[in-house]
């Protein structure tokens, strides 16, 4: 399929991409709020509610804003390249989920993760950052698989 067409169907179909569409389909995380939707030969993540994903999307912007510094860039012109945007993501919902399930081991639920946030601090910004950071910095993707050789 031509990128450009894919690219203008994706918009058509997915009125609500999900900011954390990364890392769902890492499946290191859950929302309430997902829909996955099949494009082509392509998984990708709707937000089933225009209040949730203006929540993560508000978020993801203060944290990418933020995370110069930790992911060791100099500008953040336009969207981060995958590793790092998969750093902030992920690092992101582990951070929230030791602010807040600090006993649960299991996969977090970002929506949920998201609303105690704003339940306890009003705003996003009031959230203890550093803590965020940390935990985007510390974060480390699954290492490659290495084919064997025979």
């Amino acid at each position: 399929m031509d990128e450009d067409k894919y690219r203008e169907t994706y918009r058509s179909v997915i009125p609500l991409q999900c900011p954390f569409e990364k890392t769902l389909n890492s499946r290191r995380c859950i929302c309430t709020e997902m829909k996955r939707v099949h494009l082509a030969d392509r998984e990708c993540v709707s937000c089933k509610e225009k209040i949730a994903w203006q929540n993560c999307y508000d978020f993801m912007a203060l944290l990418r804003k933020n995370a110069k510094f930790a992911l060791k860039l100099t500008e953040v012109d336009g969207p981060l390249p995958h590793g790092k945007e998969i750093k902030v993501q992920n690092g992101s919902v582990l951070g929230l989920q030791k602010l807040f399930q600090p006993e649960d081991e299991g996969k977090p639920n970002i929506n949920q993760l998201l609303n105690k946030a704003l339940e306890k601090y009003q705003l996003f910004e009031n959230l203890p950052l550093d803590q965020l950071m940390q935990s985007i910095v510390h974060f480390k993707a699954r290492e490659t698989r290495k084919d064997k050789k025979r």
